[in-house]
């Protein structure tokens, strides 16, 4: 009811409106001066952070369209104001990329400097410039409180599984080793008898995420 939106599952607060695109720098810098909530600690989100935000009942669109009817963006629009790229503004439908304070460790595209973000229209982390002659602008959601969410806390239990205490998942150490399909995956995980547990599953896309080094 202030502008704020908190995430009972992560502990994290969210602003609710992204406002206007900002280039990377804005991005970056605005956090200093946001007062949503009344609220003067917020910052950029780190990738698993805004990733933390998807949801996997929307629709791709077609990128080169330029309607939104039938449309469903991969963030609750009925909590988040969210909008699609806009034409007037010489955007491509799925130009509603969301910034973060993740960096890749090199550079892209012609040796711009770049962060990972969420395209919420089409669901995708991707690659984006964060500086560079396009000074291409972005969706900004700032974030608060636990600072450690997303922070790998891994421990070694010394019978082939590793626990991250971060999440409190555990998981295998090492991997099928060959590929499989969706079908033969579904059964390799709960057929193993691992560690002395016998439930092991298929993670969800976001406990996979969660493992990932940026």
């Amino acid at each position: 009811g202030d502008g704020t939106i908190s995430d009972l599952v992560t502990g994290l607060m969210w602003q609710q409106d992204p406002g206007a695109k900002k280039t990377y720098a804005e991005a970056v810098a605005g956090a200093a001066t946001c007062q949503t909530g009344g609220h003067a600690d917020w910052r950029l989100p780190t990738i698993k952070e805004l990733y933390s935000l998807i949801l996997f009942s929307g629709i791709d669109p077609d990128p080169n369209s330029r309607s939104v009817a039938g449309l469903k963006p991969f963030i609750d629009d009925s909590i988040f104001r969210f909008q699609y790229g806009k034409a007037e503004d010489g955007d491509r439908i799925i130009d509603s990329q969301f910034a973060t304070s993740t960096l890749y460790v090199s550079t892209t595209m012609g040796g711009n400097k770049t962060m990972f973000g969420v395209n919420f229209p089409d669901g995708r982390i991707k690659g984006y410039p964060a500086q560079g002659p396009r000074n291409k602008k972005y969706y900004v959601l700032y974030v608060r409180g636990n600072p450690n969410y997303g922070k790998n806390q891994f421990k070694d239990n010394g019978d082939n599984t590793v626990t991250d205490e971060a999440t409190g998942l555990t998981w295998m150490k090492t991997d099928s080793g060959k590929g499989l399909d969706w079908p033969q995956a579904l059964a390799y995980a709960e057929n193993q008898k691992l560690g002395g547990h016998s439930d092991w599953r298929l993670p969800t896309v976001k406990e996979l995420q969660s493992l990932v080094d940026y």
